[in-house]
């Protein structure tokens, strides 16, 4: 046994419960195809599957890995390690033995930024282990009931009680590690109701999730009271709090700077502008489709699991629903 195996914290306790979660995840999120081709679920989870887990330095003890689903950033302190995230389900070991390789601590804390499987897949793992789960109020309550998530083939929830946050606030909470300061905020409903922006300074970094994937076409997951709307309120926030010299980690893809993360709430709001007149002029969701309003940003925003018309759609549907409720 080397000095790595004799220090890595061990997880092994639990393999039974792991491959558990990773049959019934994987059977609960199968979802059937539209036509012949694949849904945005399917395609996401292939490249989660078959993607290289990379690892990269953010600061002095801050480190992000990729590849394994959404991204995950650990943050290390004198005696432990905190997480945000946990990646999927199936490749949990890995990425703690990837997480331990470049801490050398523990982890102790996990931060959630919201419930979908991507970001929450390694809960059970580390949750059975004693790591104590944090997140916004509503993850507790998706992650605890199943949901299917409109347009993209996701039926995902029904986690096990050690996979449930055990610490959880409403609109903000402060968090430490070392001499780092975590500032965990909520402002509405955007990628869905419970979602958690992270800000750590001195470090200047921003952990957002789903709220931003770079450059891709986000998901507005509607089951769980996402909207247009409050994906551009959230950036708003979001930019008011960052500066030029601010580390973005979106959700997904390779970290970003505050002019990437303006350039894609520009592309938010004028896809907004034209779906609602859309919208307003009584067109039908497959006449807006047919409109292809996104087109020239599909060259740049289009290239990710979330095609064009997909995007179209769940805008097409937040702004009708936000329509109706006017």
């Amino acid at each position: 046994m080397n000095v790595l195996q004799k220090l890595r914290p061990s997880f092994a306790l639990i393999p039974v419960v792991v491959f558990a979660v990773v049959i019934t995840g994987a059977a609960s999120r199968s979802a059937a195809q539209a036509g012949t081709g694949k849904t945005v679920a399917q395609k996401a989870t292939e490249q989660f599957e078959s993607s290289p887990l990379k690892t990269a330095s953010l600061d002095k003890d801050i480190w992000m890995f990729s590849g394994d689903g959404g991204n995950v950033t650990a943050i290390v302190a004198e005696g432990s390690t905190l997480l945000i995230d946990s990646g999927v389900d199936s490749r949990v070991s890995e990425l703690n033995a990837a997480i331990f390789k470049a801490t050398w601590r523990p982890v102790t804390r996990l931060v959630n930024t919201h419930c979908h499987f991507d970001h929450t897949g390694g809960n059970v793992y580390f949750g059975a282990a004693g790591v104590t789960i944090i997140a916004q109020e509503n993850v507790k309550k998706w992650l605890s009931s199943v949901q299917n998530v409109p347009f993209i083939g996701l039926r995902d929830g029904s986690y096990p009680a050690q996979a449930l946050p055990t610490v959880t606030y409403s609109s903000g909470m402060t968090l430490r590690q070392d001499t780092l300061r975590l500032t965990l905020d909520n402002y509405g409903p955007a990628h869905t109701d419970g979602d958690t922006i992270i800000y750590i300074s001195p470090a200047n970094i921003a952990v957002v999730g789903d709220i931003f994937s770079n450059h891709f076409y986000p998901i507005i997951d509607l089951s769980t009271g996402g909207s247009i709307d409050g994906m551009i309120h959230a950036l708003d926030q979001i930019l008011a709090q960052t500066d030029a010299h601010t580390k973005i980690v979106p959700g997904h893809g390779p970290v970003a700077t505050r002019s990437d993360l303006q350039d894609y709430r520009d592309m938010l709001v004028q896809v907004r502008l034209r779906i609602d007149v859309l919208v307003a002029a009584g067109k039908t969701m497959d006449e807006a489709v047919a409109a292809d309003p996104t087109k020239d940003f599909d060259s740049e925003w289009g290239r990710g699991y979330v095609s064009p018309d997909v995007f179209v759609r769940m805008v097409f549907t937040s702004l009708r629903e936000g329509s109706a409720n006017r």
